[in-house]
């Protein structure tokens, strides 16, 4: 071994190898719980867009059965 480099005893690579798991499961939780509100508004956004293409297009829809109506319904005609 490099005479400059502090060996490690085992105990010391043991505590060293334990915070540093208990620091990655902490971080890869603080990272999960910030995406979750990304992800969810992402699909609450999507979900709104859909609706509104879906409102607009019943909407003419409508507006096309209405036009129809008065075409043929006796009362409108002149």
């Amino acid at each position: 071994m490099l005479p400059f480099l502090p060996q490690n005893r085992p105990i010391w690579t043991g505590v060293l190898t334990v915070c540093t798991v208990v620091g990655a499961l902490v971080i890869t939780l603080a990272v999960s719980l910030a995406l979750i509100p990304l992800v969810v508004g992402v699909g609450a956004l999507l979900v709104w867009l859909a609706l509104a293409l879906i409102l607009g297009w019943a909407g003419i829809e409508l507006l096309a059965a209405l036009e129809r109506w008065f075409e043929n319904d006796p009362r409108f005609q002149q």
